[in-house]
């Protein structure tokens, strides 16, 4: 019974975790989508946000990565964001909008909601400002 009820999430949401499991929101243009994950330290929780179009053409590949690049970005609590090589996607239409000129702070992160992107930031300092435009880390 525990099997197929696990089943059916999945076939519910493929491809994403259902938004009531998740904590993050996407921007208002449906363009960005954010959200806290499990860390590659277990006792870790990293902020991701994905940009499903840019205009720019972002960043190159770099040869060790064979998947999708450019195109999602990671800060953990401390350390520096970083781009990732990933296969999947955080990009969760249900997610609660950020309203533009509101702010989102949840642990070390917080993140701002513009008209021209979002920016979001961890407790050094560390962090990223998205948009269609251009993808910028700090």
């Amino acid at each position: 019974m525990l099997i197929a009820a696990a089943a059916s999430v999945v076939a519910l949401a493929p491809g994403y975790a259902r938004a009531q499991d998740q904590q993050g929101f996407k921007m208002p243009s449906n363009n960005i989508f954010c959200v806290l994950e499990q860390g590659s330290d277990s006792n870790a929780v990293d902020m991701r946000c994905d940009i499903n179009q840019m205009t720019d053409k972002g960043l190159p590949r770099p040869r060790g990565c064979p998947l999708s690049y450019g195109d999602a970005f990671v800060i953990n609590p401390t350390g520096a964001a970083i781009p990732l090589c990933h296969g999947d996607t955080v990009a969760n239409p249900d997610l609660p909008p950020l309203a533009y000129g509101t702010v989102w702070r949840v642990n070390a992160f917080t993140c701002r909601s513009a008209t021209s992107g979002v920016t979001c930031s961890n407790a050094s300092g560390h962090g990223f400002t998205l948009s269609r435009e251009a993808q910028k880390l700090f």
